[in-house]
């Protein structure tokens, strides 16, 4: 988490480079939906970067709330999660 923490201290001046959103395809299937500048693209490049890098069985969660996404639009997700560990199943959310 200290990786990614200090990416997000070092990439302050990216503010809304990154919009991120979830949604279902006009056939209904699930999606996301990333669209942004170059540098947004790199940063989050960089975040799974770190995330992989991360011990076994790590997570970030980062939050809107708290200002941790503050690179992405505010009609961007609330929450970003990223593990380290094989996913596993989980009932989906409707």
């Amino acid at each position: 988490m200290n990786s990614v923490k200090n990416l997000l201290s070092n990439h302050q001046a990216l503010t809304g480079s990154l919009r991120i959103l979830t949604g279902a395809t006009d056939s209904g299937k699930r999606a996301v939906y990333l669209s942004g500048s170059p540098e947004g693209f790199r940063l989050l490049a960089n975040l799974l970067n770190a995330q992989a890098d991360a011990e076994e069985n790590d997570f970030t969660k980062l939050e809107r709330d708290r200002g941790d996404l503050f690179f992405t639009t505010t009609d961007s997700v609330d929450v970003l999660e990223m593990h380290s560990h094989r996913p596993v199943h989980h009932a989906v959310l409707s």
